[in-house]
């Protein structure tokens, strides 16, 4: 996530995963129950990754702020069964924690729902000074996640100009070495891109993707999602059908949808426009043939749990809903 605002933030995403109802986990002895809540260190679930084909994506997101705000891993897992469809949790990582410190969270989530995993946010892509330390972070977190991790995102707001690095063309590469080690492991791989207003970059997002991805990964990626947040646009509303028009000119047999929306800074902003956002994202229509939702709602946590009293929570799923009708 790109910060205007000095905010050090790690992301946790959940992208809601909708399909039939005979892809929830098996029950099994060592599940929590409300008799038996999950602690918020659990134990490691039996490594075993779920099995995402086809389904819709919707998405929710947390950030490493949300341990600030005395909310449980209990009330998260809560809150994400309380949702109508089977969520995808994106866990954004922060280069400065220990990868296996995110285990308990990952295991946790991945009983309840997919979890996508992004080692790298692009707050700290220029803290990676070459291709193999990207490349490694992928392979150490691999070693450690893989059993609870169902998505990789490769590159995080890959064409963000200035705060991702100066030099596109080391970007595109990192972001490629990244994919060819996970694509190496049959996993399922994503890129997201930073959509802005015009004029606030050189060179446009799709220009960008066209110029610096290499034509393999064009045509192999699994997902490519778009980032973006009007708080930082001005409030401009992008055109979306034309949007992921141009994407899917660029990327014919890539699933594409929304891979970041919500605030930059959940503090500042009222609940209602909270509400009135995710309503907009969350019942966009399938723009393209391969549109699969998204959305990712960065601050998911802070706005969402616990979430028996939330209004922006009920918005996404009453949201969600109509879009299963």
């Amino acid at each position: 996530m790109k910060r205007k605002l000095c905010l050090v933030c790690m992301a946790i995403i959940f992208i809601a995963c909708h399909k039939n109802n005979d892809e929830v986990p098996q029950p099994d002895p060592n599940k929590p129950t409300p008799d038996k809540p999950i602690p918020d260190n659990p134990k490691p679930d039996k490594p075993t990754p779920n099995n995402p084909t086809n389904a819709y994506l919707y998405g929710i997101t947390i950030d490493d702020s949300w341990e600030e705000t005395g909310v449980t891993v209990q009330q998260i897992v809560s809150a994400i069964k309380a949702m109508p469809v089977k969520p995808t949790v994106r866990i954004v990582m922060s280069k400065g924690t220990a990868i296996a410190n995110y285990k308990p969270l990952f295991s946790a989530v991945h009983q309840v729902a997919y979890v996508m995993a992004t080692p790298a946010d692009s707050e700290d892509m220029k803290k990676y000074t070459n291709v193999d330390s990207y490349v490694k972070r992928f392979q150490d977190s691999y070693k450690e996640l893989s059993a609870y991790t169902d998505f990789w995102e490769v590159g995080n707001e890959i064409n963000g100009e200035g705060w991702m690095g100066d030099n596109p063309q080391f970007i595109a590469d990192k972001a490629y070495g990244a994919y060819k080690f996970i694509r190496s492991k049959n996993a399922k791989t994503v890129l997201v891109s930073y959509y802005f207003k015009p004029g606030d970059q050189k060179v446009t997002m799709e220009d960008w993707l066209k110029r610096y991805i290499p034509e393999d990964m064009k045509k192999q990626l699994d997902y490519v999602l778009v980032s973006y947040y009007e708080d930082d646009n001005g409030n401009y509303q992008p055109n979306w059908q034309e949007v992921f028009n141009n994407l899917e000119s660029i990327f014919p047999k890539v699933k594409l949808g929304i891979g970041e929306c919500g605030n930059n800074d959940y503090k500042k902003y009222s609940v209602q426009s909270k509400v009135e956002r995710a309503k907009h994202y969350y019942a966009m229509p399938k723009y393209v043939k391969n549109y699969v939702g998204g959305y990712f709602w960065w601050y998911w946590v802070q706005d969402c749990v616990p979430h028996q009293n939330s209004e922006v929570f009920k918005a996404i799923n009453s949201s969600i809903k109509q879009t299963l009708k």
